[in-house]
């Protein structure tokens, strides 16, 4: 059984250590980063990236930390997309002479993105050592009953072909994969529809059912 809670202040110390050791070899932030000092500038990148998210509530965790997924809800684009890769005035600590590839690159992912209200996988990443236990899939899980709760669909992009295929185990499906462009990796646009209550039912996505609530947070009860 897995908890699954809403990331507190004092969690970000585990959020940026979980990022940055899932994702090292996440190609869409090596291109857009740039392999110099690559990992102290991610981490610092996701200090202040992930920073702002856990202030606005979008962090789930999983096993105090090992697992993390960040969330961004239905009209909040706009105010995510606002979220800058580094602080004012640390832009050159933390992109190095990457910023304009880093803003064409991810200027180009966004293009991707549906207009309509959505729940939108920013990352998710299990720490290697705890890689196996279920958590990565519990995140998903917990996420994707959010998605059905407010009636929307999900959306996410990956680099990786096998994470396309794990994430069609829950029900995303490539809506588009291409290579980004100037030498850019190939990626996988993955959409999963909004589930009506039948198809809740039948994939046991109902609150209360696969997931049962308590004031800490949500248990995944799957195994």
């Amino acid at each position: 059984m897995v908890l699954i809670r809403t990331a507190t202040l004092g969690d970000l110390p585990a959020i940026v250590d979980t990022a940055a050791r899932s994702l090292d070899t996440e190609a869409m932030l090596r291109w857009s980063f740039g392999e110099y000092h690559f990992a102290e500038r991610i981490r610092r990148h996701f200090a202040h990236y992930n920073g702002e998210n856990l202030a606005r509530g979008w962090i789930r965790l999983a096993g105090d930390g090992a697992g993390i997924a960040v969330w961004i809800p239905p009209g909040s684009r706009e105010e995510h997309e606002a979220i800058a890769p580094a602080p004012p005035g640390r832009e050159s600590e933390i992109l190095g002479a990457n910023a304009a590839r880093h803003a064409a690159f991810w200027g180009w992912v966004g293009e991707h993105e549906p207009a309509e209200p959505l729940l939108y996988l920013s990352h998710i990443g299990v720490v290697p050592e705890r890689q196996g236990e279920g958590l990565g899939s519990a995140l998903l899980r917990d996420g994707l009953a959010t998605a059905d709760d407010l009636g929307v669909p999900t959306w996410l992009e990956t680099s990786r072909a096998n994470n396309a295929t794990y994430y069609g185990r829950f029900g995303f499906f490539t809506a588009l994969d291409e290579d980004a462009p100037d030498g850019g990796p190939h990626i996988w646009f993955m959409r999963r529809h909004r589930a009506d209550s039948k198809r809740r039912v039948a994939a046991g996505l109902v609150t209360g059912r696969l997931f049962a609530i308590d004031p800490a947070g949500r248990e995944d009860t799957a195994g």
